[in-house]
């Protein structure tokens, strides 16, 4: 199934449930960033025990782009009912393979992993690793509204693709209307997308017609 999946990047809990009301009755999963300024230089808001507090319908996946995950990944167990799925990065100075373990078994989670716009799949890709979804960021991590970076991406999902053609595909960044066709024809089923619904002047719109594309 092809999934639109809005994605929460905000530094205050007012904002946070702002964006959460304008799509939460629109779609069943979002996707929340959570930077903590150790694996890149910013900073969201992310407190698990104040979304856990929120009701809504809807699913989260947490994109860790920190250092050390797994203290964060435990709040949001501990917090938040709705956690389906963490997903770490490639790129981390730790024994990814245990990482991913440790969020299935331990935490009962789906695992997740996301690889940087110049991260070579062949260096950090292990195909015995234990895993729910893929994520390749089409931008570099931090910051919204920045411009997809072209074939380096679509080439690096499409490598994906033919390794583990099981497991779902994710682009983050940059997946606007444009975009999307090309995505897709590369092998994404899960478009996150945050500038293109936010950004828009009616966000709840622009989600619409993201979902009717598919």
């Amino acid at each position: 199934m092809i999934e639109i999946i809005p994605s929460i990047l905000v530094e205050s809990a007012k904002e946070f449930e702002r964006r959460l009301r304008l799509v939460d009755s629109l779609v069943k999963t979002v996707h929340v960033d959570i930077l903590d300024g150790t694996a890149f230089p910013h900073v969201s808001w992310h407190d698990a025990q104040m979304i856990g507090d929120i009701n809504t319908p809807v699913v989260y996946e947490i994109h860790l782009m920190v250092e050390n995950p797994l203290p964060i990944i435990a709040e949001w167990k501990k917090h938040v009912p709705q956690l389906r799925r963490a997903i770490i990065h490639a790129e981390l100075d730790r024994p990814i393979g245990l990482v991913l373990e440790e969020i299935k078994q331990i935490y009962k989670l789906e695992a997740g992993l996301a690889f940087n716009p110049e991260t070579p799949i062949k260096d950090k890709l292990n195909k015995e690793f234990n895993l729910d979804a893929l994520l390749v960021m089409g931008v570099h991590p931090g910051a919204s509204g920045q411009p997809f970076l072209g074939e380096l991406i679509l080439d690096k999902i499409r490598r994906l693709h033919a390794d583990l053609p099981t497991i779902p595909i994710a682009c983050d960044g940059g997946t606007t209307k444009e975009i999307i066709p090309s995505l897709l024809s590369a092998g994404c089923t899960r478009l996150v997308t945050a500038s293109a619904i936010f950004g828009a002047i009616d966000p709840q719109l622009a989600l619409k017609d993201l979902q009717a594309m598919i």
